[in-house]
């Protein structure tokens, strides 16, 4: 006999800000349910509602940069509340909209559920004081947290760091090489050769660089953490 498939409340993806990392999470989302959830045809996964943005976060100038102050694009937070409509919770496969995360539950209606709380968690359980981070440039959202929580931050240098930043917006446009794999794998080992005995994938498309090398014990990956909490909390929702 088949076993009962259990009801799962509703996932929204706010996506699109890394196209492929997107495509990458609700992937994940869909590996943890099998891990987790009866199987019978398309049943045993949670329902997903995906909104790809086709623009960035933040507001930007006409060069395309961000303007200072940070504010989020009102688009986004337009999404977000037609994603609360429809599901029971909602997820952000992407770091820099978690600056603004009061706003976006505001609006949104419903639990929203933090990449980079779920990340802090991870390190809780590991004997460490030291981290390392890699993303696009320094990641602020996780920095200013690890320092708050009293962890010694270690980042690549800024060649590395250069050479990983046009390999993510690369891998973004769908166009990654060889050598964009490699800069990934690089800026990883500069910083676990620093002396970081952990070190935290800090941008969504960091493990679509690396591939299978993401599975090292001595990384974390917040877009796989955050799958793992979508999953766990579609099934307590419902």
């Amino acid at each position: 006999m088949t076993a009962a498939i259990p009801p799962m409340g509703t996932i929204g993806v706010l996506g699109g800000i890394g196209p492929q990392a997107t495509m990458d999470f609700v992937a994940r989302v869909h590996r943890v349910a099998r891990e987790v959830v009866p199987q019978h045809g398309n049943e045993g996964y949670p329902p997903i509602v995906t909104v790809y943005m086709r623009h960035p976060p933040v507001v930007v100038d006409a060069e395309a940069l961000p303007v200072k102050p940070l504010a989020l694009d009102p688009r986004l937070l337009d999404a977000d509340r037609r994603l609360g409509a429809w599901a029971d919770l909602i997820v952000i496969p992407s770091n820099t909209p978690h600056f603004f995360l009061d706003q976006i539950r505001e609006a949104a209606g419903c639990a929203v559920v933090s990449m980079i709380d779920a990340a802090v968690e991870a390190l809780r359980s590991r004997v460490a004081d030291v981290v390392g981070l890699v993303g696009l440039g320094i990641p602020q959202i996780y920095a200013d947290r690890f320092a708050s929580e009293g962890l010694r931050v270690v980042t690549a240098s800024e060649d590395p760091r250069a050479a990983l930043d046009r390999a993510i917006i690369r891998l973004m446009e769908g166009a990654e090489t060889d050598a964009d794999r490699a800069a990934a794998r690089a800026a990883v080992d500069e910083v676990r050769a620093a002396g970081a005995p952990v070190t935290v994938l800090g941008c969504t498309e960091i493990p679509l660089l690396m591939g299978d090398a993401t599975d090292a014990d001595d990384l974390v990956n917040p877009g796989q953490l955050l799958a793992e909490a979508a999953v766990r909390l579609a099934l307590e929702s419902s």
